[in-house]
C-alpha cells in the first residue's frame, strides 16, 4: 500500500517550497511499485521496522528528484525538511543507544540506507517489470511513441578511479574497466578534428523514442563493451519479448559509431529504415567508385554522379526509393533537360545505399532528431546527478539508472494523466 501523506498548509512548515514536493507526490501516485514494496517487505521479514520499506522507497525516489548526489545529502535534507519527511511517511521516534541514552530520530541513518539498497539488489526483476510497465503505458497512450527510435552509448564513470583490491568487499570497485573513445568532427571548412575521451567505469546502452525523448530499453555494461554488439542484443531481446515494438518502429537513428553492415541488414530485414551516419572505410584513397559498368560513380557517403563524355562529374538528384526493385532512383537537375532515371540497388553496398537516401532532405531531417538522445544524456548527468555520484559496482549502477528511468517515465505518465503531452521528458517542467 502506498504511503502518501497529505500536506497541511496550516502547520509550522507552511513557508517551505512545495513545488518539488508536489512533483514527488505525482511520482509516488503514479509509479507501479506495489510488487516491489511487497518484495522488500518479504526480504525484511520480521526484522526491525523503525523505518518502513515504503517510506524508505519514497525517500529514495526523492533523492533522484531533489538534486541529491549522495545518500548523505538525502539524509541531511530529510533531517531539515519536515514536509519531505511527512510525504515520505517517516514518523519521528526515540531510539535508545547502547549507552542507554534515548535520542530523537527524524530520518534514517546511513546504515539503514545501505541495508535498503542491498535489499534492492534482490529486486532487479521487480524494478525491470516496473520499467517495462511504464514503457508499455507510453506505447498505449502516445499514438506515435516508438515510430522513431534512437540509440547511443553513454560513458558513466565509476566513483572509484581504478580497480579496487580483491579484499575490499562491497565498498570496492570490481566491475568497471577502462575505455578510450575517439570522436571525429568536421569543421565548416572541411577540416577534421579528433578528440579522445578515456574513462574508468561503465557504459549505458540506451534505446529511446526520438519524438518524446523517453527510454524504451537499456542495458548497463562495463565501459569497454561494444556499442554495436550490445545494441544488436537489445534489439534481438525486444523482438523476442515485445515484437510489437519492432513492428511499430519505422526509423532507427544512430551516430557513425553504429555504422555496421550487420546492424543495417538486421534493421532492413525488420522493415526498419536505418538512419545511421557513415564512416569512410575506403582504404584505397579513391574519392569515388564506379557503379557496375556504367557512367555513374558514387562517394562513400552516398552522393551519386554522372560522368559525361568530357569526363566531367554531374551530381544527380535523388528521386525516391523504388520498393519494387529495392533501389534508389536518381536523375538530372531540370536545368540539364535530361529526363533519364538511374536506379542503384541497395545491395550494391548496404552501408552506403539505404531505403532513405543519405543525400536526401528526409535523411537529414530524421538524423537531426538524433540530437534528442544527447539531451537525454545531458539530463542524466545534470538533472539526475550522474556527473557527480558516489556509485561503485555494475549491479548498483544498474539499480540507480533503472530508478532514474522509472522516475523519468513516471513523471511523463503523471503529465499525460493531467492532459499534458509536451515536455514529457523534462524533470523541471
Amino acid at each position: 500500500m502506498k504511503i502518501i501523506t497529505q500536506i497541511s498548509f496550516f502547520d509550522d512548515t507552511q513557508n517551505e517550497n512545495l513545488g518539488d514536493l508536489e512533483r514527488l507526490k505525482a511520482v509516488m501516485e503514479n509509479i507501479p511499485d506495489e510488487k516491489l514494496i511487497r518484495k522488500l517487505e518479504e526480504i525484511r521479514g520480521k526484522g526491525r521496522n523503525e523505518w518502513p520499506v515504503g517510506c524508505m522507497w519514497n525517500s529514495f525516489i526523492a533523492s533522484f528528484l531533489f538534486d541529491h548526489d549522495s545518500i548523505a545529502s538525502l539524509i541531511r535534507e530529510l533531517n531539515r525538511n519536515s514536509q519531505l519527511r511527512m510525504i515520505c511517511g517517516f514518523q519521528p521516534h526515540f531510539h535508545t543507544g547502547k549507552d542507554g541514552v534515548a535520542k530523537l530520530m527524524l530520518a534514517p541513518t546511513a546504515s539503514a540506507y545501505t541495508n535498503f539498497i542491498n535489499n534492492l539488489r534482490e529486486c532487479k526483476t521487480e524494478l525491470r517489470e516496473m520499467f517495462d510497465e511504464l514503457v508499455r503505458y507510453m506505447y498505449q497512450n502516445l499514438s506515435d511513441f516508438g515510430d522513431i527510435l534512437m540509440v547511443d552509448g553513454k560513458a558513466i564513470q565509476s566513483f572509484a578511479t581504478k580497480p579496487s583490491e580483491k579484499n575490499s568487499g562491497h565498498k570496492g570497485e570490481h566491475d568497471a574497466d577502462w575505455c578510450r573513445k575517439t570522436y571525429t568532427t568536421t569543421t565548416p571548412k572541411g577540416e577534421m578534428n579528433t578528440k579522445t575521451v578515456k574513462w574508468f567505469g561503465f557504459r549505458l546502452h540506451l534505446i529511446a523514442d526520438a519524438a518524446y525523448e523517453l527510454p524504451v530499453d537499456f542495458v548497463v555494461t562495463k565501459a569497454s563493451n561494444s556499442e554495436v554488439k550490445e545494441t544488436e542484443k537489445l534489439l534481438e531481446e525486444i523482438k523476442g519479448n515485445y515484437p510489437e515494438k519492432t513492428e511499430k518502429c519505422k526509423y532507427f537513428l544512430a551516430d557513425r559509431g553504429y555504422d555496421s553492415t550487420e546492424l543495417i541488414e538486421w534493421l532492413e530485414e525488420e522493415k526498419i529504415a536505418p538512419i545511421i551516419d557513415i564512416r569512410n572505410c575506403w582504404k584505397d584513397g579513391e574519392e569515388t567508385k564506379q557503379f557496375q559498368d556504367t557512367d555513374l560513380v558514387y562517394t562513400f557517403n552516398g552522393k551519386v554522379y554522372y560522368v559525361n563524355e568530357e569526363g566531367k562529374k554531374i551530381e544527380l538528384n535523388y528521386k525516391g526509393y523504388d520498393k519494387s526493385r529495392d533501389a534508389l532512383r536518381y536523375g538530372f537537375h531540370p536545368k540539364y533537360n535530361d529526363k533519364r532515371i538511374f536506379r542503384i540497388p541497395l545491395k550494391t553496398d548496404r552501408r552506403i545505399f539505404t531505403p532513405v537516401a543519405r543525400d536526401s532532405l528526409k535523411w537529414e531531417r530524421l538524423y537531426d532528431m538524433r540530437s534528442g538522445i544527447e539531451r537525454m544524456n545531458g539530463r542524466i548527468d545534470r538533472d539526475y546527478k550522474f556527473e557527480k555520484h558516489t556509485v561503485r559496482g555494475l549491479e548498483k549502477m544498474e539499480i540507480f539508472l533503472t530508478v532514474t528511468f522509472l522516475v523519468n517515465l513516471t513523471l511523463a505518465k503523471s503529465k499525460i494523466e493531467a492532459g499534458v503531452k509536451e515536455g514529457l521528458a523534462k524533470l523541471y517542467a
